[in-house]
């Protein structure tokens, strides 16, 4: 069995990490170290070169090492909620998203039936939403057709969920909420006039991307276990299935425990619709906005007369005008209601200034200052 080398014989360090350790060296020579503690009281100690040197190149090089980790969310989960490399990496580093690959115990965690592998990849999580992804290898889906499972369960005996999910296409909203491909490039058309997916990556894998949400307003996410069963994979073609590979995969999730969401006072008028927006609870993939709506609201077909949220203004400028990507909205009395949607990409909380919201069917988004 080879040997894997822990670390290369040569390292090149990085300009920060070469002025860490120069930074360690200095301190070694004025025999002072600075030892930061849990509740970041700065301990000033004075002991021998040798011990310094050893715990300040210890500091140094623990920094350089998880500074090194770097998460990537994978193909499909970055198609169904889009994100920077930052993003990214600050949600896992905040554990807000878990990356199952990175794992200790990862390959205990695939499932393998009748020659196809399922493995959970990445989850992000906050207060009423969850997105997973799954990946699934030794299955070849032939010439254009459409992948898909004969039927996909998730459930908890926590919280009750509603669910969308489906293979992932390789297809992904521009800013303008355009279909585009996750290179940027034109969706493309066949002879049918179907549009050409792109379902495998460069491994020839395909990914499962689950959206589940809360279906009780006052219920949460966070923390809770949830249950996800696949049953027999085939090929799709509108309404039908067929059959190619029997089998059932089925995984129990704990899911992150992170609060990401903050709160927004807000106290502010609609005009014209008798409608507050009272305030709103927003993280980084989704948010709910309250009102307090008159008693005698109306509701018109399948309309309620609830403002929905349709995007955000940033505070540089940026408008993102088709964020909201599913959710429900309703009444918890009768002049009280919310609006919660999930986004089609990560949003930086702390940017955003204004609220998009399209209060009555057919005219344009009104925005509402939240800072």
């Amino acid at each position: 069995m080879m040997e894997e080398k822990i670390l290369p014989e040569e390292i090149e360090l990085s300009e920060s990490v070469l002025k860490k350790t120069n930074h360690a060296f200095e301190m070694i020579r004025q025999e002072d170290c600075v030892i930061m503690s849990k509740k970041n009281k700065r301990t000033w100690l004075k002991s021998q070169a040798a011990v310094i040197a050893g715990a300040c190149i210890l500091a140094v090089s623990s920094a350089s090492v998880v500074a090194a980790i770097h998460h990537y969310w994978g193909r499909g989960m970055n198609g169904n909620i889009q994100a920077s490399d930052t993003q990214q990496q600050q949600l896992t580093n905040d554990s807000i998203a878990e990356i199952y690959p990175e794992k200790a115990d990862y390959e205990a965690l695939k499932v393998v039936d009748n020659g196809v592998t399922i493995a959970p990849d990445t989850v992000i999580v906050d207060e009423r939403f969850a997105y997973m992804s799954f990946t699934i290898s030794g299955y070849q889906v032939s010439g254009d057709k459409e992948p898909g499972f004969e039927s996909v369960n998730v459930d908890s005996k926590d919280v009750l969920l509603n669910m969308a999910g489906s293979i992932y296409d390789g297809i992904v909203p521009d800013e303008n909420g355009t279909p585009v491909y996750e290179d940027g490039s034109a969706i493309q058309f066949g002879e049918d006039g179907d549009v050409i997916s792109h379902y495998l990556d460069e491994n020839g894998n395909l990914e499962y991307i689950i959206k589940a949400f809360v279906a009780d307003e006052k219920d949460t996410l966070l923390g809770k276990t949830v249950n996800v069963e696949f049953e027999n994979l085939g090929t799709l073609y509108k309404t039908d299935f067929t059959n190619e590979k029997d089998g059932v995969w089925k995984f129990e999730m704990k899911l992150p425990d992170v609060s990401s969401a903050k709160h927004f006072d807000i106290n502010k008028e609609l005009a014209g619709a008798d409608i507050t927006v009272t305030d709103a609870e927003i993280s980084p993939i989704s948010m709910r906005v309250n009102y307090t709506v008159s008693a005698d609201m109306e509701a018109n077909e399948d309309e309620i007369g609830i403002p929905e949220v349709k995007g955000v203004i940033l505070k540089d400028g940026t408008h993102i005008p088709y964020l909201a990507d599913g959710g429900n909205v309703g009444y918890t009395d009768a002049t009280h209601a919310y609006h919660i949607t999930g986004y089609d990409r990560v949003v930086d909380v702390d940017e955003i200034q204004s609220l998009l919201l399209l209060v009555k069917p057919g005219e344009e988004p009104v925005s509402i200052d939240i800072q």
